[in-house]
């Protein structure tokens, strides 16, 4: 259940991720480097993703924690959009909202989840 709940959460943190490209989200956010840098901040964190779903399916205490890690991650675009840089124009379309909703929904299940397989 982990493993499917891991594979969900990080489909629907790409999705948001591929949008926020769409959006100039290093306009939003303040970074420097603009498409690029937006870009190479992104290859490590797409080789962890993986490794972690490499990871998780074995069960070890390094997938929770990519779990723990990532299902704080599917929390992160609401608290971001929703919460604190809240724009009228940006990531309020439906899919956009969609993907933000259910990723907290995955996130959150996916933390807990990967919290009670790492005690």
């Amino acid at each position: 259940m982990v493993t499917l709940l891991y594979i969900l959460n990080a489909t629907l943190l790409v999705l948001h991720e591929l949008e926020s490209a769409y959006e100039k989200e290093w306009e939003i956010l303040k970074l420097p480097g603009r498409i690029t840098g937006f870009l190479l901040l992104h290859v490590p964190l797409l080789i962890l993703l993986f490794y972690g779903l490499l990871e998780i399916e074995n069960n070890s205490k390094v997938g929770m924690t990519f779990g723990i890690i990532f299902g704080v991650g599917g929390i992160i675009p609401f608290i971001v959009h929703k919460l604190v840089f809240k724009t009228a124009d940006r990531f309020n379309s439906l899919i956009s909202s969609v993907i933000i909703y259910f990723n907290i929904v995955s996130g959150t299940g996916l933390l807990l989840l990967s919290a009670k397989g790492f005690a």
